[in-house]
Order: C-alpha cells, then structure tokens, then sequence
C-alpha cells in the first residue's frame, strides 16, 4: 500500500522536478518536504493546502488517503513510462 511520501514522491516525479523545486513551487521552507519524507514525519494541512492550491490536478483525497481515480490509475501508469524510458536512457527534453 502506498503512502503519502509515495504520492508527493510520484507527483514530484510526474512534474519533473526536484523535492527541492517542487518546496519553491508550493511556498515552503527549505528541506521541509524532503525532510518529512525522509522520516515519514507528519505534513500539515497548511502544507497540504499549498500542494493543492499549486497543483490542482491532484486530488487532495488521492494525496492524503490515496482514493484512487481514473485520472490518478493513469498517472502512475504515466509515472511508471517515465522511469522506464529513463531506464532505457531516453530523455525527450
């Protein structure tokens, strides 16, 4: 089962950015996202709103409870390509 940190970590890998870039992006302090992640420490509604705000195509029950949609089954399918081409050493950008 999934948790949290792998649905930041896999919106952060769909948006292409670092843990650090998407920490900018919704406001936050430095190390506060990847700090968290690291250990598994709780994350505030206030950063929460601020992914939801920023990033409105993820849905904030996806995020919080992993209540899975037909958008998000294809997002980690999405995800998944991804890392497979990189795999394979293939970089479109």
């Amino acid at each position: 089962m999934k948790t949290i940190y792998d649905r930041l970590l896999m919106i952060i890998e769909n948006e292409d950015i670092s843990i650090a870039a998407f920490e900018r992006n919704i406001g936050v302090g430095r190390n506060s996202i990847s700090s968290a992640i690291r250990n598994q420490s709780s994350i505030g509604h206030e950063v929460l709103s601020k992914i939801c705000k920023h990033y409105p195509q993820y849905n904030i029950d996806w995020i919080v409870n992993g209540k899975d949609s037909d958008y998000i089954k294809g997002l980690e399918m999405l995800v998944k390509m991804k890392k497979l081409l990189k795999t394979w050493g293939y970089n479109p950008t």
